[in-house]
């Protein structure tokens, strides 16, 4: 018999269908040659610091640094049931053979390997590595089953990333929470995550925006801008007032053709910020809904971090286009061009995400709506990114008055062929009724030539101001964690990207700063709460570095490509680690935290608004001033009370529930008596809550 293990229930299923194996056991499938269950996720994890040594359930600096000898394992014990059926399966004695079907990835690896090794077999295992969940992939992947063995660098770097996450996380919490007094919880990745966040809050709270003046002239065919930008609106003015009603001479016109190339296919960072662009989606909830699709065989592997697909997929590319074109009626059909989208190097474990020929059988209408939207995204893109270049020209005049010296220029931009933007534009027009000027004539006449002369021009001053940072939102974030800690990083060059956590991870971090109220959600800007702000203040730069962090990354993946020792970078953790505690392991009283934060003033008596883990309640014992967490099964974020606070009433809160379990959508406001109630949407109803 052949135990397959795969990473979840649905997975499993599939891989059952495939290979005929229907008869049902206690959570798991067989016939008379396959038995086929799955993991539940991580069913075994790293030992916490007090299973190695009882003195260590005491937060003491005297304990630290905690650094293993022996990495040992605890069973999870919310799903202990399911290890021992594997337990049972594999020490299971016809069981002559395993194969490994977990998510083909670092975590999958892990989470099959640290049953394994717990369990103490010592069965071959065969590694299935797809893509894809599509029959005919798994069947291809079944006829080309391989040693585990040669996944051993894969396990060696997740099992390095999660020893490194376990010392710096472990210690580098203790460490500072010991010092100042109050739990602050640090990570490898997350600590220097939040420094980013909170760093762009502050540029964005110290920015003073700065006016600049140019002057602009009215040609009738073309308008014109001077090329010098004033810092004086007196010195602009003087110059309009010069060239005002006086004649112009182009002196000069360049002419150019460019192409752009069309956008490469979805990884899961570019689909993520794409999706949280356009529908809002956080990183996690993009992931989530793209992991229901590949588990529905709609969407190829989710945590993926290329951008290409091999030549051995030219074939499959095209009938996919055509299937794409069958099924969305929406999506224009233009020329393609498959090797676009091929490049062998720059795929190593998963090709680009790409949807699947189950499009074609399966009912899409019946799919939730954001599941449809990313799978749509994912057609869209494939045929985007196989178009033909979009090109255009470009014509910049100079010009000068016959009362100045100061250039004035006007640069236009005409199509001479529209390529992959046609598609891009008759979607967006087809959704929102507007055509995307990119792909049509410029306002500004193309019949502009030397020494042509435009008589009696009128010249006015225009006010503009610098633009302040923006806040982040899930798109910006992940492209910053993304090149962190590269910021000399070009595309196609030869210098290794770097990055803060992986594809298959970042969503996970950016949540986990979100659970632990270190960062909020205001709309989709992604704010640092007062939490996470002191956490960022107390730490030093060795823990909050993007750049170091990413450094560790790169070491990851030479491991996992077997250019790097697993055993030398536990070496760096470790002296990291060492050098901290030594460094910092003294009680300093110079910082004070507030164990809650503060979201306002309370309208009742002026004391502070402090957030409790269920309320927003006034500090004033004798004042009950309180606004709940949670209204109408709808949380209540800190952004929302603090809107509420200062402004009188929350933005549109969708999603409320009623007592009989209506959803209906609402702000929320203070009455007279500084009670909480509803504003409904196009009416001048409140009703008290």
């Amino acid at each position: 018999m052949i135990l397959v293990v795969a990473e979840k229930p649905s997975v499993a299923a599939t891989i059952a269908t495939v290979l005929g194996a229907t008869q049902k056991g206690v959570n798991y499938i067989y016939n008379d040659k396959y038995i086929v269950s799955w993991c539940l996720g991580h069913l075994v994890a790293l030992d916490d610091p007090d299973m190695y040594d009882k003195k260590y359930a005491e937060w003491k600096f005297e304990n630290l640094p905690i650094i293993p000898n022996k990495w040992s394992f605890t069973i999870n014990k919310t799903t202990k049931s399911q290890f021992y059926v594997l337990k049972n399966l594999f020490l299971k004695n016809d069981v002559t053979e395993i194969v490994c079907a977990t998510d083909a990835g670092r975590e999958g690896e892990c989470i099959f390997r640290y049953v394994y090794n717990m369990v103490g077999c010592k069965k071959p295992v065969k590694r299935l590595w797809t893509s894809s969940l599509e029959s005919s992939a798994i069947k291809k992947a079944f006829a080309e089953l391989k040693d585990d063995a040669e996944y051993d660098t894969l396990y060696q770097a997740g099992f390095a990333r999660a020893k490194a996450d376990w010392l710096v996380g472990i210690n580098a919490t203790r460490l500072f929470s010991i010092r100042y007094g109050i739990t602050l919880n640090v990570g490898r990745v997350q600590t220097p995550t939040l420094a980013m966040i909170v760093d762009r809050n502050n540029k964005v709270k110290n920015f003073v925006k700065e006016p600049f003046y140019k002057v602009d002239i009215d040609c009738e065919d073309f308008k014109a801008v001077s090329v010098e930008e004033f810092k004086s609106e007196y010195e602009a003015d003087k110059l309009a007032k010069c060239v005002d009603k006086s004649d112009f001479t182009v002196v000069d016109v360049t002419e150019q053709q460019k192409s752009v190339a069309p956008p490469k296919l979805y990884d899961l960072t570019a689909l993520q910020r794409d999706a949280n662009s356009i529908y809002g989606y956080t990183a996690q909830q993009t992931l989530d809904y793209l992991q229901s699709l590949y588990e529905k065989r709609l969407a190829t592997y989710p945590r993926t971090d290329s951008n290409y697909i091999t030549d051995d997929m030219a074939d499959t590319a095209k009938s996919l286009i055509e299937s794409v074109y069958g099924v969305y009626e929406k999506i224009p059909q233009t020329p393609t061009d498959v090797t676009k989208v091929i490049n062998n190097a720059k795929v190593s474990d998963h090709h680009a995400l790409l949807p699947t020929e189950q499009i074609t059988s399966y009912d899409l209408s019946s799919l939730p709506t954001a599941e449809y939207n990313i799978l749509f995204m994912l057609a869209v893109r494939l045929c985007v990114a196989t178009g033909e270049d979009y090109i255009y020209r470009t014509i910049t005049a100079e010009l000068k008055s016959n009362n100045s010296d100061k250039l004035f220029v006007s640069k236009s931009t005409y199509p001479v062929n529209v390529g992959w933007k046609f598609i891009d534009v008759s979607i967006r027009a087809k959704d929102k009724g507007e055509e995307d000027k990119a792909c049509y004539e410029d306002e500004n006449s193309d019949n502009i030539y030397r020494n042509d002369i435009y008589y009696s021009v009128p010249a006015t001053v225009s006010e503009h101001f610098t633009s302040p940072p923006k806040q982040y939102t899930d798109a910006t974030l992940l492209s910053a964690m993304e090149t962190a800690g590269n910021t000399d990083y070009v595309e196609d060059s030869n210098v290794e990207k770097k990055g803060l956590g992986t594809p298959a991870t970042r969503a996970g971090i950016i949540e986990n700063l979100v659970k632990r109220q270190y960062i909020q959600r205001d709309g989709k800007k992604i704010l640092p709460t007062e939490k996470g702000i002191q956490l960022i203040d107390c730490v030093p730069d060795d823990v909050k570095s993007p750049k170091m962090t990413a450094v560790w990354e790169t070491v990851l993946q030479h491991i996992e490509k077997g250019t790097a020792n697993a055993d030398e970078f536990m070496a760096q953790i470790e002296d990291s680690v060492m050098y901290l505690v030594r460094t910092y392991s003294s009680v300093d009283s110079s910082k004070h935290f507030s164990r809650w934060e503060t979201v306002g003033t309370c309208p009742k008596c002026g004391q502070k608004v402090l957030s409790y883990p269920k309320s927003y309640s006034c500090e004033n014992k004798e004042c009950d001033f309180n606004i709940w967490k949670s209204i109408c099964g709808k949380s209540i974020s800190s952004a929302q009370a603090i809107k509420l606070l200062t402004k009188g009433k929350t933005d549109t809160l969708k999603g409320l529930k009623s007592k009989s379990g209506k959803s209906f959508d609402a702000a929320i406001k203070l009455n007279s008596d500084f009670k909480t109630e509803f504003v409904f949407l196009n009416t001048k109803k409140s009703y008290r809550k």
